[in-house]
């Protein structure tokens, strides 16, 4: 057997040791949904089977399932404040024995929701847009796929313990490692200021005509876009199906986020609601009670 079928081998056994579980709206998404490197779980089927940190030896686990080594759950945070069901079950999910990661719009995740979410999990993932079942995709494959220099969740944990994470992808030509991390920090969520992330994890993925060297052009591009003492760690692995194409994935943790404004949304200086505007092309928010104004629009 070659080493990489070696790596192979010991990514395919960790995969049946993520599930990956959905609250509220994303419990029926993600039940349709079939990941390489993971199950999905109900909430409910996972809470049954595993038992909470310090139990597991007096709970045994369903015969037919090993305990989870990490627990990845999609949720919009607004659905907590909705739902005690919803609150609940991301508790409970949180007191397994395993790491649990929450995947989370990043559009929705204002202050007070992305602090109850943070108060019950491990670590929370900040996804473009509504794109979160991609987001999971892609940190699945950063901790899971296997390759010359390899990622696994402990590398993950490591960076997800320095705040608030999100995530990015970008590709470019094989020839031009800094434009693919300028297009994978351009994929990070709107609202994301990655300036003074405190850890990154680096996924890189080349074709089998690319030098390895790239990836370390990679590196030196992301060590340009964050702070001198940040944390780094990262991976490449070469994709035979790849044709002169470069690829990047970011996990940028210790991030500052705040999500742009919608219309209806208090005003930041004066708690009025907030009236939209449009000119030309352009649409924006102010104030009519107080005249602030120039305020960026929130994208549905």
């Amino acid at each position: 057997m070659s080493h990489r079928d070696d790596l192979r081998e010991a990514a395919d056994a960790l995969g049946g040791s993520i599930v990956v579980c959905g609250l509220g709206a994303y419990a029926d998404r993600l039940a349709r949904a079939e990941f390489r490197d993971a199950r999905y779980a109900s909430a409910a089927e996972l809470l049954a089977e595993t038992p909470p940190a310090g139990e597991r030896s007096a709970v045994p686990a369903a015969a037919d399932a090993s305990p989870p080594a990490a627990v990845v759950v999609a949720l919009d945070p607004d659905d907590l404040g909705e739902d005690d069901g919803a609150s609940e079950s991301l508790r409970a999910l949180g007191g397994l024995d395993a790491f649990a990661v929450a995947v989370v719009p990043a559009a929705a995740a204002d202050g007070d929701a992305l602090s109850a979410v943070r108060d019950s999990v491990d670590a929370v993932l900040l996804a473009e847009g509504d794109a979160v079942e991609a987001a999971i995709r892609a940190f699945l494959a950063t901790v899971q796929e296997p390759g010359f220099v390899n990622l696994d969740l402990t590398d993950a944990e490591t960076v997800l313990s320095a705040g608030v994470a999100a995530l990015g992808t970008g590709t470019a030509d094989r020839d031009a490692p800094g434009d693919a991390v300028a297009s994978a920090f351009d994929g990070l969520p709107e609202g994301v200021d990655a300036t003074d992330a405190s850890a990154v994890l680096v996924d890189v993925v080349v074709d089998p005509e690319t030098s390895i060297a790239a990836a370390t052009d990679v590196i030196a591009a992301v060590r340009e876009r964050i702070g001198a003492d940040a944390n780094v760690i990262w991976g490449g692995a070469v994709d035979e199906a790849a044709a002169a194409e470069l690829a990047v994935r970011l996990v940028v943790a210790g991030v500052r986020h705040a999500p742009p404004l919608a219309a209806g949304d208090p005003c930041p200086r004066c708690g009025a609601p907030l009236s939209a505007y449009e000119f030309g092309a352009r649409e924006t928010l102010s104030c009519d009670a107080c005249g602030y104004s120039g305020i960026a629009v929130r994208r549905g």
